[in-house]
């Protein structure tokens, strides 16, 4: 499941881009379920026995385009497959980003970067 979402991000970079107008004008919707963060680490490590493997800082943007910075949380059960993301927000709010099945590191190729020096 990785490599096909991989494979399709990679696809994107591919196929030219619209317009800065056209692009603004297509939203996705999607629904976080969220809670008190030691309720959502309950669901993540206590019904699925995943791990933190990484964190970060990240940017989700409102339906309304107001960019909402978080801290993400990616949690791996490395013996059954399953996999969580999990953003914390500054007032304290948790949300499940995303979950899934088939976690396995990415044995691919290693794919180009930009050179941003210049």
């Amino acid at each position: 499941m990785f490599r096909l979402a991989l494979a399709f991000v990679l696809g994107l970079t591919i196929v030219p881009c619209a317009s800065a107008q056209e692009s603004q004008e297509k939203r996705f919707y999607t629904y976080q379920a969220c809670d008190h963060p030691l309720k959502m680490t309950d669901i993540v490590v206590g019904k699925y026995g995943e791990q933190p493997l990484f964190n970060g800082l990240g940017v989700q943007f409102h339906v309304n385009g107001t960019p909402y910075q978080s801290s993400v949380m990616f949690f791996t059960n490395q013996d059954t497959g399953t996999w969580s993301m999990v953003s914390l927000y500054p007032d304290g709010t948790a949300c499940m980003i995303a979950n899934g099945t088939n976690f396995e590191p990415y044995a691919g190729p290693r794919l180009p970067s930009k050179d941003t020096s210049n």
